[in-house]
């Protein structure tokens, strides 16, 4: 199946979802999927038919007739260089470039390719889609995949290095260094299961540390989605045929995985183990009676593991493992997954808390523990005998009412934790009974508990609700994040920083459900909380102050909105500096509120920096990069760039849908934007397709949040208008018109831009002094925010009207004035700009005193000829402004009809 990128996208997606039906209703649903074009649906039919093979197949055998390749052999930009390893399903090989565009090397992961062996190229592709989703500076990062004639290839960054442990024996690195270089790799891990993937083959050949000590996490080609059961089952080491193919490397597997039942993020905490023991004592966690596959796997299910600090050699090393990290060590090795860590991260947060001397969590909080503790990490602070114990007896009030709470906080970090991992539980076979759940159904699953399950516990109820509410902000479903936060901030509890953090989430949501009022009420509530709390500026400051800086915007205040925003990134810097995450996040919101105020060329500056400085911050999310990446396709659509435009958004939607679903207002707003640049290309009617699509994907939210949908909907307005669909296109514009001054008493931007849309649908029927009134209803609006207002949209609606009133002479002035806004905003050779001048020279010549007439007939044919030049042949602009010169040739201006290619 010889399908492009996106195309496999889209299949994989639809294959995903077949995979949650029964076997028997697949037949059906397959029968009334519409899938376009039609060659989707074939290999989609295919991919269901191999199925059974691809899950019982040895796929360890399945390549064994190798495609041989040779050093100097090209495959699409590449060039290999020589052979780096191989296994039974793909060999990786040192290529570099050969196209001259860079001379970076990279290894190229070629899957073995027979003919018939559909299951080896799925497989190579869901690898390739779980390692696009994990953005991380310690993961190994894919550059670019393709295929060659039938090849299919997938570009890795290459690590020159060393495995973990060899790189720890060779640097003869002690205890705590050994720790310290074992940190990335948890956290590695713990965003691939942020991403819902497990690795499941952890182990130090697939851990690598570079020459310069960067530790970086590779082969995520057995990995598994936890959301779905679409994982590829790639592997390229061999011993996995010691088990028969499963995918595993057997010494460093989980209990469950020598055991074949269903695995979750548990299975790698305790591969993590197995490699933690090894990097500390130099030798694995398991005593063989014989040498064999059988007694490795009896070993494993048997846990026969001896403590680290009685597996090394020297007393000093067993001195050093004594105690915390022996207990860190086999709790991650526990035998049964509830009792392991929860999380990758949890295991992260004992080691640091054992390097920093504090008491870990798998060890019970003695008091005689935590004193012990206490004394070493402040050894010098404690003097001797009689000073020791005055310290102890005049801060013993204060420890036991710190250990309390500190003790009460851990119990509801707990309860938390194993209620959540207890609902990821649900999809396991035996649970799920052949439904397999998404995330979004797991989490209200979870939610519909909460009360039930910790009614006598009030303060681990408000907890989990807090959680389960910020989730769904993230997932973009506001209003049950607002009714979850609501009940986390209903009971009674001190003004803290876990308080702050949940009111400025629901602030979020309320602002993204356009409850203005309420947002900022919110915001306000958090910005007062935050400052309590100590000096300003906080963590908070400057996400409130761009998110009431973007309120102000959207309630007709840019005048107020811009200085906000200034303050925002001056206290952001101030507090984080500009080489952090929340400074990057809050530049992200001022470059959207600069976008909207027609600051391009300041946007685009910042949404540079943020480009550059992202890559460099693990923690920066996958999502905020998608949105500055938007940001930047829509500044080109701003300057009118329509097809880099379309291109960049074509290539990022299949992202957006992977990583925040098709229904999230980030993913329908990109979806929006590339549909616009369709039209602004001639495509109107493929643009007005693209949108419904879009509304469909958002319309389950119309129930809950109605204004998520509408935005939408708005968009479709204009667009079915430009696709001569008016009379649908009024319809639409008054239903939303309707419920958007019911809603908002006072005017917003929102609402009279659905004015103005239901404007070209009027006017675009001949109804022009309607279309004047509405118009002018709109720019009104405007002229009352005056410099607050976005001078391109008001700059649009003016010269609409001009168009729509050019037989009035005020109109010159109204083009004019349109005009000046266009270039000063966008410069002098933008489309827009173009096509504004070539209706201020018609408007010109249609009031030309006769004298002048010729001199403004010629004026127009050369801006005529100069808004022609920005468009492709056959767009519906060369018909309009064709029509225009032949009004002008006849002194009478014509209907309105056949203007809105102008607009």
């Amino acid at each position: 199946m010889k399908l492009q990128a996106h195309e496999w996208t889209e299949v994989l997606r639809q294959l995903d979802a077949a995979l949650e039906l029964l076997p028997t209703e697949r037949g059906q649903w397959l029968a009334a999927l519409a899938l376009h074009p039609p060659h989707l649906k074939d290999a989609l039919r295919k991919l269901l038919q191999d199925r059974r093979a691809i899950e019982t197949a040895d796929f360890l055998n399945a390549g064994a007739e190798r495609t041989p390749q040779q050093p100097g052999t090209t495959l699409g930009p590449w060039r290999l260089l020589r052979e780096l390893g191989r296994g039974g399903m793909a060999t990786v090989w040192l290529a570099q470039r050969c196209d001259g565009a860079h001379q970076r090397q990279v290894a190229l992961k070629l899957p073995q390719h027979t003919p018939g062996s559909r299951l080896i190229t799925e497989r190579f592709l869901r690898e390739r889609a779980i390692l696009s989703m994990l953005q991380h500076a310690n993961i190994a990062q894919v550059l670019d995949a393709g295929e060659d004639e039938g090849q299919p290839w997938l570009a890795l960054e290459y690590i020159e290095g060393q495995p973990i442990t060899h790189h720890a024996t060779a640097q003869g690195l002690d205890v705590p260094a050994r720790l310290r270089l074992f940190l990335p790799v948890l956290q590695a891990v713990q965003h691939a299961h942020g991403q819902l993937v497990i690795h499941r083959d952890l182990k130090p050949a697939n851990v690598m540390v570079d020459a310069q000590g960067a530790v970086k996490l590779l082969d995520f080609g057995v990995a598994k989605l936890l959301a779905a059961d679409v994982a590829p089952a790639l592997s390229a080491d061999s011993v996995l045929t010691q088990l028969g193919g499963r995918a595993m490397t057997p010494q460093y597997a989980s209990p469950e995985q020598v055991a074949g039942r269903p695995l979750g993020v548990s299975s790698d905490v305790y591969s993590l183990g197995v490699l933690l023991y090894e990097l500390l004592t130099g030798q694995l966690p398991y005593r063989l009676k014989r040498d064999s596959a059988a007694a490795l796997e009896e070993a494993i299910l048997n846990a026969e593991v001896q403590r680290p600090s009685l597996a090394v050699g020297t007393a000093a090393r067993s001195r050093a493992l004594r105690g915390d990290l022996d207990t860190i060590v086999m709790k991650a090795l526990a035998l049964q997954p509830a009792a392991r860590y929860a999380s990758a991260a949890a295991l992260a947060e004992d080691i640091e808390r054992h390097l920093g001397r504090l008491p870990v969590r798998a060890r019970p909080a003695t008091w005689h523990y935590r004193l012990g503790r206490s004394l070493r990490r402040h050894a010098l602070g404690y003097g001797a005998g009689t000073a020791v114990a005055v310290a102890l007896l005049t801060g013993a009030t204060v420890a036991l009412w710190q250990a309390q709470r500190a003790t009460a906080q851990a119990q509801q970090s707990q309860a938390v934790q194993a209620f959540l991992a207890k609902v990821l539980s649900y999809n396991d076979p035996q649970q799920a009974q052949g439904q397999e759940r998404s995330a979004r159904q797991l989490l209200t699953l979870a939610a519909g508990q909460i009360d039930t399950e910790f009614g006598q516990q009030p303060a681990v109820a408000a907890r989990l609700h807090q959680t389960v509410g910020i989730i769904y902000f993230e997932m973009g479903a506001f209003q049950p994040a607002v009714q979850h936060l609501d009940r986390a901030l209903a009971r009674p509890r001190p003004r803290d920083a876990e308080w702050v953090d949940a009111m400025f989430f629901k602030a979020q949501a309320q602002r993204d459900l356009r409850d203005f009022s309420a947002a900022q009420a919110s915001f306000s509530a958090a910005m007062a909380a935050g400052n309590a709390l100590g000096p300003t500026p906080h963590r908070w400051s400057g996400r409130i102050l761009a998110s009431q800086a973007w309120l102000a915007s959207q309630t007709g205040q840019l005048d107020q909105a811009l200085p906000l925003a200034e303050q925002a990134l001056a206290q952001q810097r101030a507090y984080s500096g500009e080489h952090s995450v929340d400074f990057l996040s809050v530049a992200q919101n001022v470059a959207a509120l600069q976008i909207a105020r027609g600051q391009i060329d300041d946007a685009q500056a910042l949404i540079r920096q943020i480009e550059r400085q992202a890559p460099t911050l693990p923690a920066f999310p996958m999502t905020d990069l998608l949105v500055t990446r938007a940001q930047l396709a829509s500044v080109r659509f701003v300057r009118g760039d329509y097809a880099q435009a379309e291109a960049d958004y074509r290539a990022m939607l299949p992202l957006f849908d992977q990583h925040l679903g098709k229904a999230h207002d980030r993913s329908a707003i990109a979806r929006s934007t590339f549909a616009r640049a369709l039209a602004e290309l001639g495509r109107a009617d493929e643009a007005v397709t693209v949108q419904q699509a879009n509304i469909a994907n958002v319309l389950p939210r119309a129930a809950a949040e109605p204004e998520a949908v509408n935005l939408v909907r708005l968009q479709l307005v204009r667009l079915l208008t430009l696709a001569g669909q008016p009379q649908q296109a009024e319809a639409l514009a008054r239903e939303l018109l309707a419920q958007l001054e019911a809603r908002y008493a006072e005017p917003t931007r929102y609402r009279e831009n659905a004015r103005a849309f239901l404007a070209d649908a009027v006017l675009a029927q001949g109804r022009r002094d309607e279309g004047v009134r509405l118009l002018q209803a709109s720019l009104d609006f405007a002229a009352r925010m005056g410099q607050a207002d976005n001078p391109v949209e008001r700059a649009n609606k003016q010269w609409q009207l001009a168009l729509a009133s050019r037989h009035q002479a005020h109109a010159v002035s109204l083009a004019d004035q349109a005009c000046q806004a266009m270039r000063a905003a966008l410069g002098s050779t933008n489309p827009r700009l173009l096509k504004c001048l070539a209706v201020l020279r018609w408007v010109q010549a249609l009031h030309a005193a006769p004298e002048a007439r010729a001199e403004a007939m010629a004026a127009f044919a050369t801006a005529r000829d100069e808004a022609v030049a920005t468009v492709p042949a056959g767009h519906a602009l060369r018909a309009d402004l064709q029509a225009a010169q032949r009004e002008i040739a006849a002194a009478t201006p014509g209907p309105p009809t056949r203007l809105l290619s102008l607009h």
